[in-house]
């Protein structure tokens, strides 16, 4: 018996035309739902950052229940009386920062037992022990709370590359106005002159200072108008490739230059909000050529007769990786994001005189009034 086949008309396939409408949809439908989806991300990141304030409000707010104080900013010193250098008894500084006083209050018992607080948190010689070495163990390790997700990661070093176990903060104490590093004090006391006494540290004017711990009742400009901790995030392209430990409050010099220095653990105000790094500060902004005003220990708040603008000093301030701004915690445990474009005053000094309301924030005794919707 015969069979008949009857053929099959082909099925129609998608031209060269049709494929290529087809991918530049997508294309355009993917190029539209990134930018949602980094946002969505972002914020998911901001949050974290922000519950890492409120985890270190509470903290500081557990140790000043303890303690009847906040901590010490960055422990500088180990004489009483204060010796300066080339004294005899002289002892080099120490720099045990405020986050390091709070480990045993924020649930990291194990970090805070595993260090030696009689010792510095460098590796170098101090009083005849390795330091950094000693305590490698306990200051290596990371404290997810003091990394915000939305900073750049930061690579430690390795024992064999340095015996400074530095482990990455995000964030720093609030100093205020006042410039507690270089210029005015120093070692010897007053190179430069100005009204710092009492040792080789300025007296900051917000909460925290190097050597000295702030009692509540002193912030009588109210604990939810003063700011208490900032983020403090690297730079893109950072030059270092380890800055703002969560163990060491010091002065650091910066792999960029001899010129360049780099404050951890504390921030100041002057700067604004994101700044951006200022390489070889120390010839752009020298304390030698303040004029505005003679001997102030705020003077640079302002602009000075060399140019010298502060408010670009960005390693002196206070940063985020978030876009527009950075978020805060006030000394009455909130968080709040302030925007970079806050005000920062009058940049002369000249009348009317101000500091603008973010510097105003910065300071726990001025006296400032400030209106919620100020910032």
């Amino acid at each position: 018996m015969m069979r008949f086949v009857i053929p099959r008309k082909p099925k129609p396939g998608f031209t060269l035309i049709e494929l290529l409408v087809v991918i530049a949809i997508i294309a355009v439908l993917i190029a539209l739902l990134l930018p949602a989806v980094q946002s969505a991300r972002e914020a998911a990141r901001r949050a974290q950052c922000t519950n890492n304030l409120k985890q270190l409000g509470l903290a500081l707010h557990n140790y000043l229940s303890a303690v009847n104080t906040f901590p010490v900013g960055s422990v500088m010193s180990t004489e009483s009386p204060y010796l300066d250098c080339g004294q005899v008894g002289y002892a080099p500084a120490v720099g045990w920062t405020l986050f390091a006083e709070i480990l045993s209050y924020m649930e990291e018992q194990t970090a805070f037992h595993a260090i030696n607080f009689n010792l510095a948190p460098l590796g170098n010689n101090f009083r005849g022990v390795n330091a950094g070495a000693t305590n490698w163990t306990g200051l290596i390790l990371q404290v997810n709370s003091f990394v915000c997700p939305s900073d750049l990661p930061e690579t430690p070093f390795t024992i064999q590359q340095s015996t400074n176990p530095f482990s990455q903060c995000s964030y720093a104490g609030m100093v205020g106005t006042y410039d507690i590093w270089e210029w005015y004090c120093g070692c010897p006391v007053n190179t430069f002159g100005g009204s710092c006494t009492g040792g080789p540290w300025c007296q900051s004017d917000g909460i925290f200072n190097m050597d000295t711990a702030t009692r509540p009742q002193t912030i009588t400009d109210g604990t939810s108008n003063t700011i208490a901790v900032g983020e403090f995030a690297r730079f893109k392209n950072d030059p270092d490739q380890v800055v703002n430990s969560w163990q060491a409050g010091l002065n650091f010099q910066s792999n960029y230059s001899s010129h360049t220095t780099r404050p951890q653990a504390l921030a100041s105000s002057v700067a604004r909000i994101n700044a951006p790094f200022a390489p070889n500060n120390l010839v752009t902004y020298p304390g030698t050529n303040w004029t505005f005003p003679t001997g102030d220990v705020d003077s640079w708040c302002f602009i000075q007769n060399n140019g010298a603008d502060y408010r670009l000093l960005g390693q002196f301030g206070f940063r985020s990786q978030h876009p527009g701004g950075a978020n805060f915690l006030f000394a009455d445990g909130s968080v709040k994001f302030l925007k970079e474009t806050i005000d920062m005053g009058n940049p002369n000094y000249t009348p009317p005189i101000s500091k603008g309301v973010y510097r105003q924030l910065s300071t726990r005794n001025a006296g400032e009034v400030i209106s919620s919707d100020a910032y």
